[in-house]
């Protein structure tokens, strides 16, 4: 991948950041109710009483889901190759605010 494409995808992804965000956690509670029917044992409580207040449910799942996960996607980040170029210390010292 060249740098000129990985930063247009980078502003892509910053550009539709929260359409993938609904996206993720539609398709993760998706999966987590089709899980829970086909697996019987699982479902034996009431789910249309789980659908009443969608948005909380929907928050719930996500919520637990990145909490269980999100140490895999940093342990992931961290094998990353960093694009960006090695500053010095004192480069990464000074603050713009200054």
């Amino acid at each position: 991948m060249t740098k000129s494409q990985e930063k247009k995808i980078k502003a892509l992804i910053e550009k539709y950041n929260d359409i993938l965000l609904i996206s993720m956690r539609l398709a993760v509670t998706e999966d987590f109710v089709n899980l829970m029917l086909l697996n019987r044992d699982d479902s034996e409580f009431e789910l249309k009483d789980l659908m009443a207040d969608k948005q909380a449910f929907y928050n719930l799942v996500m919520k637990e889901f990145l909490k269980k996960n999100s140490s895999a996607v940093v342990n992931e980040l961290k094998h990353m190759e960093d694009p960006l170029p090695k500053f010095s210390k004192k480069k990464e010292l000074k603050s713009p605010m200054k």
